[in-house]
């Protein structure tokens, strides 16, 4: 059902032949100019790790230079690590239940930015809708803002993604409103001044795509594209901000309701991010996560019978278009066989939030590192 890509090098390098194996519906291939780059490391105990660009603009030598740098990344401080918590899990993303938070007229509660940061707010929804005309990336989308415990059912409000970054807790209002806030001082220090806490912060809810392919023998993590809005231009697994609107008629009721929302916002999720579709992959457990420096997430446990490399070469040798729309997203994947996850994460940093529940679903597999 899948491509099976077979690369035929000849002696000039940026000449290729190839052959399709078992043609995929729905999803036409195209061949590129150059070969895909690929990079494989040592992690020793006969373990290695491989790395695949999905941009035809980067060659071999490049991969490489860019891997070897993110070796060099600092390792995210151990405190921002421990803040993130384990609450619960679900078995399936269609599991996760809303109780909807509302006023006492009836209508969805909103979430609403502390009043010492709302001059801040309004000059960085000024300052974002300026950068979204050439950055697709940001737009001001609706979130689900999660309201008290972590925990099923998941008690939300309504919310938007600025109020999200204007309540960055490590954000500086001084740099960009420097006539209402102190030059270096951070969005939790001016709640803090004002007598609030981290938790008036604006919680939306977001998801983390742990993916497990070849049946769970491999992991896939990304290299994040800059300008995301969480964990941007860093090593991590792909994710996503469910964009529910939590008053849209019938949401509630049979034949778009939550639950077919869930497998819906996946679906296009994969899609955009890996060319993929159901039946390409399925979910098997979720773990609800707080974080208590950012933000909530459902950690979903997401496997399939393909190879990070067959996933990799079905991106690169897609249609431009397709291929492009990936590229927003990330620009390489890398492979890493489960029972060496542990040794990679030593030698590589990832995103903060991600350790704990990388290090949850390895135990459940019977690795314990």
């Amino acid at each position: 059902m899948f491509f099976n890509i077979v690369f035929v090098n000849y002696c000039k390098k940026n000449i290729n032949a190839f052959k399709l194996i078992n043609h995929q519906k729905n999803h036409k291939m195209v061949q590129t100019s150059l070969q895909q780059a690929e990079y494989r490391q040592d992690l020793g105990d006969e373990m290695h790790f491989e790395a695949f660009s999905l941009d035809p603009n980067i060659n071999d030598e490049g991969l490489a230079g860019i891997v070897n740098d993110l070796a060099n990344k600092p390792k995210p401080n151990q405190e921002l690590v421990d803040a993130v918590i384990r609450k619960g899990s679900v078995r399936w993303i269609g599991d996760i239940e809303l109780n909807i938070a509302r006023n006492p007229d009836g209508n969805v509660k909103h979430y609403e930015v502390p009043a010492p940061l709302r001059e801040y707010r309004k000059a960085l929804g000024e300052s974002l809708d300026a950068k979204a005309k050439i950055n697709p990336n940001i737009f001001n989308g609706p979130v689900i803002v999660a309201e008290g415990e972590i925990k099923n059912p998941l008690r939300v409000m309504q919310g938007d993604y600025y109020d999200f970054s204007a309540t960055k807790l490590n954000a500086s209002p001084g740099d960009l409103v420097p006539m209402h806030y102190k030059q270096g001082k951070t969005v939790e220090q001016v709640l803090a001044d004002a007598g609030l806490g981290p938790e008036t912060r604006e919680r939306y809810f977001g998801l983390a795509h742990l993916m497990w392919p070849s049946n769970g023998q491999q992991f896939l993590l990304v290299q994040r594209a800059k300008g995301m809005g969480i964990a941007a231009d860093c090593l991590a697994t792909p994710g996503s901000t469910p964009d529910i609107v939590l008053d849209k008629p019938g949401l509630g009721k049979p034949g778009f309701g939550i639950r077919e929302y869930w497998s819906y916002h996946i679906a296009e999720e994969m899609k955009d991010e890996f060319a993929l579709k159901w039946g390409d992959f399925w979910i098997d457990g979720i773990g609800l996560y707080d974080d208590l420096k950012t933000v909530p997430f459902g950690a979903i446990n997401i496997y399939s019978e393909m190879s990070v490399k067959q996933i990799a070469q079905g991106i690169y040798n897609a249609k431009p278009a397709v291929r492009d729309r990936v590229l927003t997203e990330h620009n390489i994947v890398f492979s890493v066989p489960t029972e060496a996850v542990p040794k990679f994460l030593e030698r590589f940093p990832v995103f903060y939030s991600l350790y704990t529940p990388i290090k949850d679903a390895l135990k459940e597999k019977g690795i314990s590192k």
